[in-house]
């Protein structure tokens, strides 16, 4: 019974389950996990409404039907190359002596983009900045001028990543908003959100502070954070092993995010208490 229970809990993918006479324990694992696998479909299918939210993106799945809506406007992606031209100054120094014709190439690169800023919809505010951005890099001519130059250009980064976060948020309104109107006030409040994003950009990521913010919830039950799955149905599968393990660390243990961290957690912390 605990290597069926264990099984279970281990929540990983699965193969259908195979007679295997060497190895009855194998065949026990392979069993237990083929019933959570089959579970975890079926949790899913009961999950109601999903949002799936990013990088670019939104995706509402709702009764079959299936809603797309662009995140992220023109500006904040303006706003986000020019600041890429400092984050590639810094990687051309980083632990080498970069290729002459590298710089140039970023440098004239930058040069170019300051001249369509006025066509791409930033306010005059904006514009400056960019441009600022852009002259204090192009001063930059080795490793020697790097220091001065990141402590001159990290507040104007900053005031470009207030300016993108604005634009992030206004467009996950408008989102949510649509979403509302979509679902009316029941299925919106069954709504499950699965968040996509890049593993460094995990802690403090805007979209899953906003949800956190919307639903009134930590990441874990109806909020789901898909750390570098880039694909629909691994995504989906992901909200299901949440939905199904809420299931099993409720009824095991009392607790519904139980799982969410690994069962081996507390008994490790013990072990390794006892070896001080």
């Amino acid at each position: 019974m605990r290597l069926a229970v264990l099984a279970i809990l281990c929540g990983c993918a699965v193969a259908p389950p195979t007679a295997t006479a060497d190895d009855p324990l194998a065949d026990l694992n392979r069993v237990a996990r083929a019933a959570y696998a089959a579970a975890r479909t079926r949790a899913l299918a009961n999950a109601g409404p999903v949002l799936i939210a990013g990088p670019e993106h939104v995706t509402l799945l709702h009764g079959g039907a299936r809603d797309e809506f662009e995140l992220l406007p023109a500006r904040y992606q303006d706003l986000k190359s020019i600041a890429h031209l400092a984050l590639g100054l810094h990687a051309l120094w980083f632990q080498a002596v970069p290729d002459p014709a590298s710089l140039r190439q970023l440098q004239a690169a930058a040069a170019k983009a300051v001249l369509a800023l006025g066509t791409r919809g930033l306010s005059a505010e904006q514009i400056e900045r960019q441009r600022e951005i852009v002259r204090l890099s192009r001063a930059v001519d080795g490793a020697a001028a790097l220091p001065a130059y990141e402590r001159a250009v990290a507040p104007l980064l900053l005031a470009n990543a207030l300016d993108a976060a604005r634009a992030e948020i206004a467009d996950l309104d408008a989102v949510v908003l649509a979403t509302r109107s979509a679902l009316g006030p029941a299925d919106f409040a069954r709504l499950q959100v699965v968040v996509v994003g890049s593993h460094m950009a995990r802690e403090g990521d805007p979209v899953m502070q906003y949800f956190e913010q919307l639903l009134g919830e930590r990441e874990g039950l109806r909020l789901v954070f898909a750390e570098g799955l880039w694909d629909e149905a691994a995504e989906l599968q992901l909200l299901g092993t949440h939905l199904l393990d809420a299931s099993v660390g409720e009824g095991f243990f009392g607790d519904a995010r139980r799982l969410h961290r690994d069962l081996l957690a507390d008994a490790a912390a013990r072990v390794l208490a006892e070896r001080r």
